[in-house]
């Protein structure tokens, strides 16, 4: 605990000064403001003590802050800027898993009516644990150590003084006897008393408890091995003190008058164990709540970045998986627009053919009849005429012309009428099945585009096929009866 917090002020002189081409060299780094993290400490607990001390703690340089110096690369305008190596959501779950803030917030929540947590209510009554000093000297560091016994030279002559004159009203002589081993500490150019072995006597004993060689003006240094027996020697002098209340307390002697500095020396070194201690512990608390509410905002704002980069990156999808749809959309469309112009076009090229067909047949001299050679069919030829006989218009009775052609006659038209309209019918049926298919490839898109099953597509190719043979039977019969009627009308004529 002591070597962690103690280490921040060694770490000064090691780290170097960031160049601020390296501060500006990544602009999306992810940076805390200081304001930040007081208002986070502010919402998450009310002890007054806390929000001092970390608003205290962030004026700091980051070089003394050892702890959060683990996580952050630097220190900027804007605030603590987090380490590349650190900035990914799972890197930062990582270290809020060792660091985690809810638990340690429980150690800055105020008890019951008291308005400051337990850490710095505490302070408040360091000396009742005024008998762990022990424990609290081991845990220490070298360097607080050599900071604790290092005494201020004023204010230790200001405590012996009020030690030999309003505390124990020591007479003149004892007074001497104890500010001489002070003079003695401070001013080196004393004149000598006593003989030579004297002087040396009075040396060592002095250069036992004290470093007499660095003490220099204004400050005391005490030896740290030498710590704990000056400790002993105050509280065996405080229970002597305790059982002999009535005994007034003298310094006869220079050794006298040095076992009295000691006391003095060993309530200022106690003092200072006590409040350094407590002082490392309310450190490392405030270290320890400054990572946490540092890294807590760094997550909050990987999270953020990784849900908008998610975002991001969605609408990318939506919006090129929409231009695909749109394009293949557009790509049908054009395939099918060029199917139908494909289709008009071969459906005027065989219009176009019939016409041609039929202007041909048109063109033929009137004398080839049945001897002159083969008539020539057509469907269109055969419905004109049938149409000119007026077989439309005598369905069911034989009408004005049917009686003057006579039984015979009625019965043939009759006939003929029935067959032309089955005729009729058969050739419309097969020209509705009929799919005009020139390949493979496009038999299985117009089954497709029917939404036809294989076996329900060979059904319709069967009665396809039944059909155009009773088209083709049918037509054989309107084609004999034809050349028949044709045959017997020169016959009508002359009758």
């Amino acid at each position: 605990m002591g070597d962690s917090v103690s280490s921040a002020s060694t770490a000064g002189s090691a780290v170097a000064v960031v160049p601020r081409a390296a501060m500006n060299r990544n602009s999306d780094a992810i940076t805390c403001p200081k304001e930040e993290v007081l208002r986070r400490l502010q919402r998450e607990t009310t002890c007054s003590s806390c929000c001092s001390a970390l608003r205290v703690m962030i004026q700091r340089p980051l070089h003394q802050l050892t702890l959060l110096q683990s996580f952050v690369s630097h220190e900027d305008e804007s605030g603590y800027v987090l380490k590349e190596s650190l900035a990914t959501p799972k890197s930062l779950e990582e270290s809020c898993a060792k660091f985690p803030l809810a638990d340690w917030l429980k150690n800055c929540q105020p008890m019951k009516r008291d308005k400051r947590c337990p850490m710095h209510a505490n302070s408040r009554h360091i000396f009742n644990s005024a008998d762990l000093w022990e424990d609290m000297w081991a845990e220490m560091s070298t360097q607080q150590k050599q900071s604790i016994c290092s005494v201020h030279a004023e204010e230790l002559h200001d405590k012996l003084w009020q030690h030999c004159t309003d505390k124990h009203h020591l007479c003149k002589d004892c007074r001497n006897n104890v500010m001489w081993a002070f003079e003695k500490l401070t001013k080196k150019d004393l004149p000598l008393v006593g003989t030579e072995a004297e002087q040396e006597a009075e040396r060592a004993s002095l250069q036992a408890y004290f470093n007499v060689d660095d003490c220099k003006e204004g400050f005391i240094c005490v030896h740290a091995s030498a710590l704990p027996t000056i400790l002993y020697h105050y509280e065996d002098t405080l229970a002597e003190e305790s059982e002999n209340s009535a005994k007034g307390r003298h310094a006869p002697t220079r050794q006298a008058g040095l076992s009295e500095l000691l006391c003095v020396v060993g309530r200022l070194l106690l003092r200072k164990v006590l409040t350094s201690y407590q002082s490392s512990l309310e450190e490392e608390q405030n270290q320890q709540l400054l990572v946490r509410l540092v890294l807590s905002y760094f997550q909050a704002m990987a999270l953020e970045r990784a849900a908008l980069a998610n975002m991001e990156s969605l609408l990318e999808e939506d919006s090129s998986v929409t231009a695909n749809k749109a394009a293949g959309s557009a790509a049908a469309s054009a395939a099918e627009g060029d199917r139908a112009a494909s289709k008009r076009k071969l459906k005027k090229d065989r219009q176009k053919l019939k016409k041609e067909q039929g202007q041909q047949e048109a063109g033929e001299p009137e004398d080839a009849g049945p001897n002159g050679g083969e008539v020539t069919w057509d469907e269109d030829q055969e419905l004109h005429l049938l149409t000119q006989m007026g077989w439309t218009q005598c369905m069911g009775s034989t009408g004005a012309e049917g009686a003057a052609a006579g039984g015979t006659g009625g019965t043939c038209e009759s006939c003929e009428e029935s067959a032309a309209a089955a005729a009729h019918e058969l050739a419309s049926a097969a020209s509705q099945l009929e799919v005009e298919v020139d390949s493979t490839d496009a038999v299985e898109a117009a089954r497709l585009k029917l939404q036809l099953s294989a076996e329900e597509w060979t059904q319709w190719e069967q009665r396809k096929a039944g059909l155009l043979e009773e088209r083709q039977r049918m037509r054989e019969q309107l084609k004999q009866r034809f050349e028949e009627f044709c045959d017997s009308r020169p016959q009508l004529s002359a009758r």
